[in-house]
């Protein structure tokens, strides 16, 4: 009689163990259901709002492509993993299919494009498709000869005119390293006679992102600052012999009037940066920049992961480097050129983004509040802005920046030349 129920005990005990892991299957199986939900409504909230978000970055449309007519183009099909071994994922196709031109589309005939860092980073990395499409064509910056105009074309351009733009650089499959490429009039812009197609490519991506930095200066300047004289205002520019450095001297001390220091890291470079309109100098090799500038109105960085976090530190008896409640932190969204030791790219992420929304909500709550502005900057191609630009460079006031031009067949080449960084200004493939 015991051992009968002994037994009976032990089988309900069972039951009562397979009962409960029952019930955690199941509410192990419907959250993992709701997670997939979840995850799949906030992936196509993302993908619907992305356009809206960033209306000209994302090519939410992009161009199709021409089954009856080829062109020759770099390409990769291939996204990296990490390493190192990613500008070996370019081949030359001569006989890539062309885009299919849109109704409010430019065919232009590519006669040169720039390179930037968000080339090699793109190839580098593993990317979601609906934001980098494979096979893709690298570059965003171009110049060229309009030979096709959309039916629904404005007669700002004709055929013939001399252009440059920045293509979207999110969304599309298309880019500059081509024969030809189809850009919204929108973003374009003419290009003067006088100018060379390789001075024109160069410009578009590092003087709109320059150009929109100093903007929201500028601005805040002319409403809050109406008795300080621009002139007497004071920037950090950071790299200032990178592609966005070299424009941005040029525009806030040819344009803005103001005085100007940056960053480098040799004589040869610094004297180049004052003939571009630099007042001081200071060779990052051996100062640090936080020693010598005090109380400035605004810093210009395009390396964060590097300088943002000595930009704030606070030291005993050391002035800041920013000015108490008008000084401007304009932070260029962006990683390191080199990928960190654990195979990532090497960006502020987390730090960025606690200092950007914590000042944000001081100076919302506490309008006068002491500590400095905070904005991040990102480019989009802005057709407008960029004539604005070009029309500095046509009268003189600017110059564009180049440090070597390769040809289309040497693509691979030249990313493995700027992504070493030693250039001064922009590298350029002619087409």
């Amino acid at each position: 009689h015991t051992h009968y129920i002994s037994q009976r005990h032990i089988k309900g005990r069972n039951d009562n163990t397979r009962v409960r892991q029952g019930t955690m299957i199941t509410v192990w199986g419907e959250t993992l259901k709701l997670i997939t939900i979840f995850v799949t409504v906030l992936g196509c909230i993302i993908y619907t709002a992305l356009p809206h978000v960033l209306p000209s970055l994302y090519d939410y449309r992009p161009a199709t492509t021409d089954g009856n007519k080829t062109m020759v183009a770099m390409t990769y099909s291939l996204a990296g993993d990490g390493n190192d071994a990613r500008t070996s994922l370019l081949e030359l196709n001569d006989s890539y299919p062309m885009p299919q031109l849109r109704d409010t589309d430019l065919l232009i005939a590519v006669k040169a494009a720039a390179l930037n860092p968000m080339d090699f980073k793109y190839m580098r990395n593993p990317v979601p498709s609906f934001l980098r499409p494979l096979p893709k064509i690298p570059g965003a910056d171009l110049s060229g000869v309009v030979v096709q105009r959309g039916k629904k074309c404005s007669e700002t351009f004709q055929i013939d005119d001399r252009v440059a733009a920045l293509m979207p650089v999110v969304g599309t499959r298309w880019g500059a390293a081509a024969e030809y490429a189809v850009v919204d009039e929108r973003f374009v812009a003419k290009v003067a006679d006088g100018m060379s197609f390789e001075e024109a490519a160069s410009l578009p991506l590092v003087s709109l992102t320059a150009v929109k930095a100093l903007n929201k200066l500028k601005l805040n300047h002319a409403s809050e600052e109406k008795e300080e004289s621009s002139s007497s205002s004071k920037i950090l520019i950071h790299a200032g012999a990178g592609g966005v450095g070299s424009i941005a001297i040029q525009y806030a001390k040819k344009v803005l009037h103001m005085y100007v220091a940056t960053t480098t890291s040799s004589k040869k470079k610094g004297r180049a940066l004052q003939k571009l309109g630099a007042d001081l100098i200071i060779d990052y090799t051996n100062e640090n920049f936080e020693d010598v500038v005090e109380y400035y109105d605004a810093v210009l960085d395009p390396m964060n992961w590097l300088y943002e976090e000595r930009t704030f530190e606070k030291k005993k008896n050391k002035a800041p480097v920013l000015k108490h409640r008008v000084g401007h932190y304009l932070n260029l969204l962006g990683s390191d050129w080199k990928m960190g030791e654990d195979g990532n790219e090497n960006t502020n992420g987390f730090y960025t983004m606690k200092n950007y929304l914590y000042h944000k909500f001081i100076h919302f709550v506490l309008p006068g509040t002491t500590i400095p502005r905070y904005d991040l900057i990102y480019v989009s191609p802005d057709g407008e802005q960029l004539q604005g630009i070009l029309d500095l460079v046509a009268e003189g006031i600017m110059k564009p920046v180049i440090d070597r031009t390769f040809a289309l067949k040497d693509a691979a080449r030249a990313y493995e030349y700027l992504e070493q960084g030693h250039a001064t200004g922009k590298v350029i493939l002619k087409i």
